[in-house]
């Protein structure tokens, strides 16, 4: 899975955006903020992985378990889903 194209991830300052483009625009209006940990799974998908390779990535920047991070990477990949975000 992956990002779907129509998206660029920014950081603005201390904070991370994601911004909407082209035809996604039209779907999505306004800017879309990002914790660290969100902004670090977004930049991983934005080529194609497994979760399960999201989250041995993560493993090397975050000092949790694993379950914990797992959780987290589904969570969000959930609202992606449910925002029409992924290319599965």
């Amino acid at each position: 899975m992956k990002i779907k194209e129509g998206f660029v991830l920014r950081q603005i300052a201390d904070q991370w955006m994601v911004v909407p483009i082209g035809s996604m625009a039209e779907k999505i209006h306004g800017l879309i903020a990002l914790n660290e940990t969100a902004a670090d799974i977004w930049k991983i998908l934005e080529n194609e992985h497994t979760v399960d390779e999201v989250v041995d990535i993560l493993m090397f920047s975050y000092d949790y378990e694993k379950d914990k991070i797992k959780n987290n990477v589904l969570e969000f990949i959930q609202t992606l889903e449910e925002n029409d975000m992924l290319d599965k």
